[in-house]
């Protein structure tokens, strides 16, 4: 059994829905997942987190909601190394903007800066092709559960 924090940054409440979705599947399968629709650095300091899973849009021209633009802030300052914990990032954008998923890719950055390991490759889901992100969440965690 993992212990999962959800790290959850939102704009219109599409990548809080996804963030949900996941939970049910990983709490659903004996994990004991929680959500944080508004991240701190206290979730990722939690010595017994198994894993991280960042959800997050992107916004304005390639940022991050201000939901999670704290808890980046404070990794960036604080530098905590999380060699022992492993992250996945699932990204929401849409490809017809040049910025796609840059949410995502700004925090999966940061992550492995603070040597995080990666548990997945980062999951985008594309708001063009998949206006309502739930279902496309909720298969990304299923597929993640063997790797749990």
């Amino acid at each position: 059994m993992a212990k999962i924090h959800i790290l959850v940054g939102s704009v219109t409440g599409k990548a809080l829905s996804a963030a949900e979705a996941i939970h049910e599947v990983f709490s659903g399968n004996q994990h004991e997942s929680f959500v944080h629709s508004s991240p701190s650095i206290d979730q990722i300091l939690d010595a017994s987190a198994d894993v991280f899973v960042v959800v997050t849009s992107t916004c304005g021209q390639g940022d991050l909601p201000a939901s999670i633009s704290s808890l980046y802030q404070d990794l960036k300052d604080k530098q905590p190394l999380i060699s022992h914990q492993s992250f996945a990032i699932v990204a929401l954008g849409d490809s017809s903007y040049g910025t796609f998923c840059q949410g995502g890719a700004i925090m999966e950055e940061q992550m492995r800066r603070l040597q995080g390991q990666a548990l997945c490759e980062r999951f985008n889901i594309d708001a063009y092709e998949h206006f309502i992100p739930v279902d496309e969440a909720r298969q990304w965690a299923l597929n993640c559960l063997e790797l749990l």
